[in-house]
């Protein structure tokens, strides 16, 4: 199309350099997983809560949770 029948556009974001670089993110990423022993940080499944205060309070005590004992070496 010529440049006068163009539909008039609105550019609402641009996508710019990546804020982390992968490469450099990975042996981090590669620990916590050897540290975890694969087992996520918070447990999976649907969680209703009735305010945003209890959900970040149940997310930083899941966090923050110990190991199970019977896992530990």
């Amino acid at each position: 199309m010529s440049e006068d029948k163009r539909l008039p556009m609105k550019v609402v974001g641009r996508q710019g350099k990546p804020k982390v670089n992968a490469l450099t993110f990975d042996p981090m990423q590669r620990m916590v997983n050897v540290l975890r022993r694969g087992r996520p940080f918070v447990p999976k499944g649907v969680w209703r809560f009735k305010s945003f205060e209890e959900a970040d309070k149940w997310m930083m005590e899941m966090l923050t949770r110990p190991r199970n004992r019977e896992s530990q070496p």
